[in-house]
């Protein structure tokens, strides 16, 4: 079995740390979903204690990405179309009043960070193999980047702080699904082309661009050949 062996000096960053490392690991797939997270075995994993890891999975069922269910302990949070669908309307939703907002608000330095977080996107490799997918964590972390430079002018920190973890539950869907989608489509060009429309088109268009952008990337999950339950 995996161990990340992760010993931080105090019970305060041990428990972060082990909730960054188990948290990355549903959304790579590493645990995979509806998974049961036994405490003794998830501690030998990560060569922690168990309260560590008891805090860090309740922080995580508070995000959804852990299911606690009384006299059966934790599992890792089940995924389906259902629940694909679901994410990707309420995105769609909020996101398009927060980019609206953001583009209420712009100011320089929002264009600046913008075109700064497209241009370090495109020049990192959505894979580390072209052919063949095989994972490049950084691409997750600097396509998160891009989305939240996007609507970075928002002017409320809930409606970010929402989207950003409605990102990460995206982002789990892709991880499982990526090795069966990948390449199908130009996502360089789809990003490129939505700085340049919510820098210099109208709100309207951007928004719309950026909705079709989500609703893509559902219906190639979908159509992946990946096993989600109704």
């Amino acid at each position: 079995m995996l161990s990340h062996n992760i010993k931080p000096p105090s019970s305060s960053s041990r428990t972060s740390e082990v909730y960054k490392v188990l948290r990355q690991d549903i959304l790579s797939g590493r645990l995979s979903p509806a998974a049961k997270l036994l405490i003794d075995e998830v501690s030998q994993r990560y060569g922690v204690t168990s309260t560590p890891i008891r805090e860090a999975l309740t922080q995580l069922v508070t995000e959804g990405f852990v299911q606690k269910i009384d006299q059966k302990g934790f599992f890792v949070a089940q995924v389906s179309r259902r629940e694909l669908i679901e994410l990707t309307n309420t995105r769609c939703w909020v996101e398009s009043i927060a980019l609206r907002e953001a583009l209420a608000n712009r100011t320089p330095q929002w264009e600046e960070q913008l075109i700064l977080a497209g241009h370090r996107l495109s020049r990192t490799n959505r894979s580390a193999d072209p052919d063949v997918f095989q994972e490049d964590a950084s691409w997750e972390d600097t396509h998160k980047q891009f989305h939240m430079a996007l609507i970075a002018a928002c002017p409320s920190r809930w409606m970010l702080e929402f989207c950003a973890l409605m990102t990460d539950h995206a982002a789990r869907y892709r991880y499982l699904s990526m090795s069966l989608a990948y390449p199908a489509r130009d996502v360089t060009n789809e990003h490129k082309a939505l700085t340049d429309a919510a820098i210099d088109g109208p709100p309207v268009r951007a928004i719309e661009m950026l909705m079709e952008h989500y609703r893509t990337t559902a219906d190639i999950i979908v159509g992946s050949n990946l096993d989600l339950p109704d």
